[in-house]
């Protein structure tokens, strides 16, 4: 599990990058991670830019402090994690729909509390909910966007790995 302190050192290691350093690492991230990035644009394309940068830009953190907390050691994530991923994520999305207006507060809390990597979503959650630079900001249906797609990346990351096991 990522700490909340690996996410603060996180952001504050991003908050330190020029604009060279920042397209820089986006190269890296986009080599490193091919199949997390293909999903965002892909499911982000109708969306508009705001949503695929603030979704990519939000993965990257994300990758950023797992990275601190693996001491660099971060698995490629396969499309197949992030399929099983996106499909669980629109299971949950799905429950948590059905929950009554008095519950869904409780319904929402109890189930992120028992999430694998409660940090993360925590950070995505403060990430969604502060204002953004300029005069774009995100309506409820664009955050619930972003939140979904961050959601499956932090899912696609703990998905548990399969091994290939090979019968003589």
């Amino acid at each position: 599990m990522v700490t909340g302190e690996s996410v603060e050192t996180a952001c504050a290691e991003v908050g330190e990058y020029t604009d060279d350093r920042m397209v820089g690492e986006f190269d890296r991230f986009f080599h490193a991670q091919p199949a997390v990035c293909e999903f965002i644009i892909e499911l982000t394309q109708e969306s508009g830019q705001k949503i695929q940068e603030l979704s990519l830009f939000l993965s990257y953190i994300v990758f950023k402090a797992i990275g601190i907390e693996q001491a660099g050691n971060v698995d490629t994530v396969k499309q197949e994690d992030i399929d099983a991923a996106y499909r669980n994520t629109e299971s949950w999305m799905n429950q948590v729909g059905q929950a009554k207006s008095a519950e869904l507060q409780s319904t929402i809390a109890a189930s992120l509390n028992q999430d694998t990597e409660p940090f993360l979503l925590q950070y995505v959650i403060s990430e969604l909910n502060e204002p953004m630079e300029g005069d774009a900001e995100l309506n409820d249906e664009e955050k619930g966007e972003v939140f979904f797609v961050l959601k499956t990346i932090i899912a696609a990351v703990g998905q548990p790995k399969r091994r290939i096991i090979e019968i003589d």
